[in-house]
């Protein structure tokens, strides 16, 4: 699975200096309030992961990938463990950018340290779901046919979920509303944040089978 891992990394050379372009969108994102910096780092690099299905396709790598030693099982866990690599990076990237956005954004962060847990939580939510929607529909149809329906749709989902929340709270009212939820998570916290990890470790588990079985059953 390690050398399954390196081989993906290694035929994404061409795409990797994109990846300095991810914490200026996420720093955008935190114009707003610095707690969008992390799910959003974290969303985008697991959208950068994507580029394996593109050069995998581009190179026809699937034939080559399949004459290796490995199973086909091996494949899809390799892709998952790079796209899980991915999305810890996207983590521990995201809370020094989170406190760099702090100094610009229109909503000051003024909350203790231990509210970061929640919104880190709910980024791994976010990312179990988003990956449920993008990686079994890849496998399923290679990224040419795919990325419609896995990339762009999921995609233009999480531009219309974060510009909800930007239309939520700026409501008379509501300004205070993201405090407030996680004022009572941090009140909650173990319990709170072990029923959404839970949750998100399931999605992706899911996620994980469904894209194994899809991938093993594949023709090409």
């Amino acid at each position: 699975m390690k050398r399954m891992v390196i081989l993906d990394w290694k035929a994404m050379k061409y795409f990797q200096i994109r990846v300095f372009l991810i914490p200026v969108i996420s720093m955008a994102a935190g114009i707003i309030t610095a707690l969008l910096v992390i799910p959003t780092n974290v969303f985008m690099f697991l959208f950068f992961s994507l580029n394996t299905f593109a050069v995998e396709e581009k190179g026809d790598l699937n034939k080559l990938y399949l004459t290796l030693p490995v199973k086909r099982s091996t494949i899809v866990a390799g892709r998952y463990v790079l796209s899980i690599c991915m999305g810890l990076t996207g983590l521990i990237t995201g809370i020094p950018l989170a406190i760099v956005a702090d100094r610009f954004s229109l909503s000051h962060y003024y909350g203790p340290l231990g509210w970061f847990f929640p919104v880190i939580t709910i980024s791994y939510l976010l990312f179990s779901i988003f990956n449920l929607c993008m990686f079994p529909i890849l496998f399923k149809m290679g990224y040419s046919k795919g990325k419609f329906w896995g990339i762009f749709v999921p995609l233009v989902f999480f531009v219309l979920l974060y510009s909800a929340w930007i239309v939520l709270s700026s409501l008379p009212g509501n300004e205070s509303m993201l405090f407030h939820a996680l004022e009572s998570a941090h009140k909650n916290m173990v319990l709170v944040n072990i029923a959404i990890m839970a949750a998100a470790t399931l999605i992706l588990l899911v996620s994980f089978l469904l894209s194994k079985k899809i991938y093993t059953n594949r023709e090409f």
